[in-house]
């Protein structure tokens, strides 16, 4: 399994359009969620949603709808 930090580096590669799920989750993470949760670990929490086999849609639904329980991804 690679890394938040490769996904990541690959999915900026390839754009978002052509990235793998955890790549597009880890651009979400990395740019996006601490708009929508405040202070988290984007990295924590890339690795908690991956642990718990989400998808980039459900982390990104989970961060709107409960900001909290995305914090709890990182523990």
């Amino acid at each position: 399994m690679a890394t938040y930090a490769q996904e990541l580096a690959k999915a900026r590669k390839v754009g978002a359009k052509h990235a793998s799920d955890a790549g597009l989750m880890a651009m979400f993470c990395a740019d996006t969620l601490q708009l929508l949760v405040g202070a988290a670990s984007p990295q924590l929490v890339w690795e908690g949603a991956q642990a718990k086999g989400m998808t980039a849609l459900e982390l990104a639904k989970l961060a709107n709808d409960n900001p909290a329980a995305v914090h709890d991804l990182m523990w």
